[in-house]
């Protein structure tokens, strides 16, 4: 056999060798494909993993998707960072594989696992607007009670989307939830705007609601100048009526602090004057003053 013939009879082989082992890949695909459509994900991955190295886009995705549906979440954002890398031809079956699981997370309330799985499709997807699924997660958080989940996710949809409809609900949420965080200094300064911007009722009762919650720390750490005038904004504002009792008896305390027996006596009784039938351990505490105060006279 001359040097040619050699030369061709080995680029045969190697032709067939190759059509070979890409109708191999391509069997394991398919088959990988069928476990998949059975949840079966491991013997999936028994059938795809010996081609793991290879930056077949593919390959890459669907590796990433079974890890995905065990729950393994760093072992599925590798993969299909490389895919992504590769081609963007599964970018929208990733965005829907992630948002499948996102929502039923939602549905069976785990927001923390949502949230998890909408940052994992910003990280790998960075131009994906995501903005009502980060708005789905805060609002949940906060019917929830979990305040601090909510924050973070508010901040993240406000970043993106400040003007709409559902952002101008979220940023009542949103201030509400940095009063119930003690971020107190930052919720009244976006109250305060909040307010004068639509000055509805609801809106006034937050920034007060702020306001005396402010007014109760200057309070409890003697600063009774910057206490007076949280409380005496209340008193003035007649708002929030749930919360004027308490702020007449503080002001009451503070004038008492500064020897105006009579000033104190005033506040004192207003307090009594809120609550005709006089129960309660506001009530009786403002009792306790008035009679030190008649005694002292």
């Amino acid at each position: 056999m001359d040097h040619s013939t050699r030369r061709v009879l080995i680029l045969v082989l190697i032709a067939l060798a190759w059509c070979t082992h890409c109708s191999s890949k391509t069997e394991h695909i398919r088959i990988a494909r069928e476990y998949i459509n059975e949840w079966n994900y491991d013997r999936a991955l028994t059938e795809l993993i010996a081609y793991r190295k290879q930056r077949d886009t593919e390959i890459q995705y669907l590796i990433g998707y079974c890890y995905l549906k065990k729950n393994q979440y760093d072992e599925a954002a590798l993969y299909f960072a490389t895919s992504l890398n590769s081609s963007s031809e599964y970018r929208d079956s990733i965005i829907a594989a992630y948002n499948t699981l996102a929502n039923n997370a939602l549905r069976i309330e785990e927001p923390h696992r949502a949230l998890l799985l909408y940052q994992e499709i910003a990280k790998l997807i960075p131009d994906y607007d995501q903005t009502t699924n980060l708005f789905i997660v805060a609002n949940l958080n906060f019917e929830q009670g979990n305040f601090p989940g909510a924050r973070e996710a508010y901040v993240k949809a406000l970043e993106k989307d400040s003007a709409s409809a559902q952002a101008r609900k979220a940023r009542y949420r949103y201030i509400t939830c940095l009063k119930e965080c003690d971020s107190l200094d930052h919720a009244l300064e976006l109250a305060t705007v909040q307010y004068e911007a639509l000055k509805t009722s609801a809106n006034l009762l937050l920034l007060n609601e702020i306001r005396y919650m402010i007014g109760t720390q200057a309070f409890a750490q003697g600063l009774m100048d910057s206490a007076e005038v949280f409380f005496q904004t209340i008193i003035d504002m007649q708002e929030p009526r749930t919360l004027l009792d308490a702020s007449y008896f503080y002001m009451g305390e503070i004038l008492l602090a500064r020897n105006d027996a009579d000033g104190a006596l005033s506040m004192y009784k207003k307090v009594l004057r809120l609550n005709p039938y006089e129960k309660g351990e506001l009530v009786q505490k403002a009792k306790d003053r008035i009679e030190e105060l008649k005694e002292r006279s």
